[in-house]
């Protein structure tokens, strides 16, 4: 086993991550926040695209004379890297920023640039949330750095004609007995592609970071210590993936062809959170009423999320606290999914008819919020350590070069874990 080397993300700070939010910091104190002529105490903002948080923010100000919330965004990548600069230059950081959860335990390594907000009061707030999700931003010594936003639990999409064509069940509730385990789908599969000559899913890759997902422990110990050999899940989601190799049709998601697969019907079944059901629509528009959904093999994983922080150079740490709990409440999480479809992380509204009975004409089923409510009780709580991503990577990669055909599962298998050891080393 070997100890992560843990590196400050101060010193990703440097000239070449300082993609500028021109002006971030106008109308503000040094701090990020700051106050006007008229003793306004405007509230900076830092987001990206899709939070849906605009229209909330507005009302706030209403309810709340006094308090200017200045929202501003950048695109995914940049909005994280602004954070990282700032907090590396001591200056220009907002008074709030959100933080996806791929970025949380970069964030966390210097939790010392924010406010504990356990210290506002965050920690009588934390059973409003799901545990997994609370957990994800907090410390064992009870500190919090963030507020839980929306999630991104796991569920499965397939193609019903494709599934009765290939002699499979088609009623969710069957899909779920009948491909209730990874092997019993891998097995569906074979006879899928022996009966319609379609491929059960796209890529390897997708299958591998499904099986991890439902894993309580994946790379690393909580303490930094590597267990990818040693780690059953990891072991399980490349030993299964390897198996369905045969299964897969070895497109990438995200790319031109993956679309047009989807749209032709080249592969029958798709696991994705309740944000990504866009990206059938959008690729697959001629597909509508023959997609249906059902739980994931197994149970469930969470793929997306985020978190607002409150940066310490923001001089409003109460002002900004008291928004973002507001803003991230029960019942403001349920106005925002019926607004944008961000999936709540509070369960105690998962019962809401507005979830419950969420439906879209594009997909049979017609209550899809309640596949995912219980798709987001079955995530369990993962540890994941700076290099986590970088370690997905590396594995996934390693996959498709199986995939490919142009190495060996036991080469692939050997390259990975050398490259992973060269990576956390140095």
């Amino acid at each position: 086993m070997k100890k992560l080397t843990q590196k400050s993300l101060l010193v990703l700070g440097s000239a070449g991550l300082a993609v500028s939010l021109a002006a971030c910091s106008s109308g503000s104190s040094s701090g990020g926040g700051g106050s006007d002529s008229g003793g306004d105490v405007t509230l900076t903002m830092w987001l990206w695209p899709g939070m849906g948080f605009a229209e909330k923010a507005k009302q706030y100000e209403e309810e709340n004379p006094g308090i200017k919330i200045d929202i501003q965004e950048a695109e995914y990548a940049d909005a994280h890297q602004n954070l990282i600069t700032a907090l590396a230059a001591g200056s220009g950081a907002p008074d709030i920023s959100g933080v996806d959860e791929g970025y949380l335990e970069r964030i966390k390594e210097s939790s010392d640039l924010f406010y504990d907000l356990a210290e506002y009061g965050a920690s009588d707030l934390e059973g409003d949330y799901l545990d997994w999700k609370w957990k994800q931003a907090s410390s064992d010594d009870g500190s919090v750095i963030g507020i839980p936003t929306d999630i991104g639990p796991m569920a499965m999409a397939y193609r019903v004609d494709l599934f009765e064509e290939a002699g499979l069940p088609t009623d969710p509730d069957e899909v779920n007995q009948v491909l209730g385990t990874w092997d019993q789908y891998i097995e569906a599969g074979k006879q899928l592609k022996e009966q319609t000559g379609s491929f059960m899913f796209s890529d390897v890759a997708d299958m591998y970071s499904a099986i991890r997902e439902q894993g309580d422990k994946q790379y690393f110990e909580t303490d930094g210590t590597l267990i990818l050999e040693d780690s059953p899940q990891i072991q399980k989601a490349w030993d299964k993936s390897v198996e369905a190799m045969d299964i897969q049709a070895n497109i990438e998601r995200g790319t031109p062809e993956w679309g047009a697969a989807l749209a032709n019907g080249d592969f029958a079944s798709v696991f994705l959170p309740p944000w990504m059901l866009q990206n059938i629509k959008n690729d697959a528009p001629d597909t509508s009423g023959l997609w249906d959904i059902a739980l994931m093999p197994e149970g469930s994983g969470n793929w997306g999320g985020s978190f607002l922080t409150v940066p310490k150079q923001s001089d409003h740490p109460e002002e900004a606290y008291a928004f973002i709990t507001w803003l991230m409440s029960p019942e403001n999480q349920l106005d925002i999914f019926k607004e944008n479809g961000n999936f709540p992380s509070t369960p105690g509204i998962y019962d809401d008819p507005a979830i419950q009975e969420l439906d879209d004409e594009f997909f049979i089923r017609k209550d899809i919020g309640a596949i995912y409510a219980e798709a987001a009780t079955l995530v369990q709580d993962v540890y994941r350590a700076p290099m986590t991503a970088p370690i997905n990577t590396i594995m996934q990669d390693a996959l498709g070069s199986i995939a490919d055909g142009v190495s060996t599962p036991e080469a692939a298998w050997d390259k990975a874990l050398e490259e992973v050891d060269r990576q956390v080393s140095r």
